[in-house]
């Protein structure tokens, strides 16, 4: 009997996530069943099988296979659990507790399979609840549409027979609905979810007025508006706390930028923080305070750049009052030496050798 040879293939298609369901094939002896379940890659009927063979009829090749069985079960399990993950994903509920049940029926001490049964049910009863509650607030939406506009059709065409007992059928339907919607407003209510809570509550109204729901309604709008009051307070103070570190880190970049005689950046720095804070009096010092520099930066480069110009260094003068117009685009003085700067760099240009030619 080759019985080891013959089932490894099988198997190992079982543990790659087959979907076989266990089948008992009475009229055979255990031997031929087993072969049968081997064949089938049916790990639960494999073992079910050799549990009701005696030990005494243990031969070598079976024992291998008991081995194997034992060592597979670790396997089979992350098997069961990637197959009843994929379901999952998919929604397929059912699938995914016949997985488990699967690996369970081979493996029932599992821990992982037990815990990710349960926690699949939760999943699945949560999901269900959900549904079940966007049912009735459609059934209410629903309700609250058709019942008059049975009424106005029925007022055009009163033999209408369908439009009648369709109208009846909603009359009888609504206060059911109202009733599970000031429940569902209820449970919402206590569960501090007041958005569903009101939702629900105000279709209940709608269906029919209740002294009770309308209660409920105005306690549900009171908290809500606690709830989003707190909320936007919470927000604010989030928002403070970010420009509040936007502006520690605007500050720093600044006294950076002051430190290193980065002007320009410094002047960067300086406009952001106006932006965020403009009557802010620590803003107000430092506008001041880079004012100063910046004129004292003005004054020193006019200067350079009139002995580079008498030098005859106009490019390196020109290139000085252009860096200063960065910081003070409006000052006349060096929009003036710019502009001579530049007029006395196309006259030296026009002078050189070949350029006569090509000029106009």
């Amino acid at each position: 009997m080759m019985i080891l040879r013959r089932a490894v293939l099988p198997l190992l298609l079982a543990l790659g996530l087959s979907g076989c369901t266990t089948v008992m094939i009475q009229p055979y002896s255990p031997e031929q069943r087993l072969q049968l379940a081997l064949q089938r890659g049916d790990v639960v009927l494999v073992q079910g099988i050799m549990a009701t063979l005696p030990p005494a009829e243990d031969d070598p090749e079976r024992a291998s296979l008991r081995v194997w069985l034992e060592r597979a079960g670790p396997h089979l399990e992350q098997a069961m659990l990637m197959q009843a993950a994929g379901h999952l994903r998919r929604e397929q509920w059912s699938h995914a507790q016949e997985s488990y049940t699967r690996g369970l029926a081979v493996r029932p001490d599992s821990e992982a399979l037990k815990t990710a049964q349960a926690r699949a049910l939760k999943e699945q009863q949560e999901h269900l609840q959900h549904l079940r509650v966007r049912l009735l607030l459609s059934q209410g939406r629903a309700l609250t549409t058709l019942t008059p506009l049975y009424a106005q059709i029925l007022r055009a065409d009163p033999a209408n027979d369908r439009i009648q007992e369709a109208l009846v059928q909603a009359k009888q339907d609504t206060g059911r609905v109202a009733e599970a919607l000031l429940q569902l407003g209820l449970s919402a209510l206590e569960e501090t979810d007041h958005a569903l809570a009101v939702e629900a509550l105000s279709l209940s109204l709608a269906l029919a007025p209740d002294e009770a729901a309308e209660q409920a309604l105005r306690s549900t709008q009171a908290a809500q508006s606690r709830q989003q009051a707190l909320e936007r307070r919470a927000h604010q103070a989030q928002l403070q706390a970010q420009w509040a570190q936007r502006n520690q880190a605007l500050f720093s970049s600044f006294q950076g930028a002051m430190e290193s005689s980065d002007l320009p950046a410094a002047r960067r720095h300086l406009l952001a923080l106006e932006q965020a804070q403009p009557r802010d009096a620590t803003v107000r010092r430092l506008r001041r305070e880079l004012a100063k520099a910046v004129d004292a930066e003005v004054t020193l480069g006019l200067e350079t750049g009139r002995r580079l110009y008498l030098d005859g260094r106009i490019p390196e003068a020109l290139e000085t009052w252009r860096n200063l117009l960065e910081l003070r685009p409006d000052h006349p003085e060096l929009q003036a030496h710019v502009s001579r700067a530049e007029r006395a760099l196309e006259s030296l240009r026009r002078l050189e050798p070949g350029a006569s030619a090509t000029s106009p």
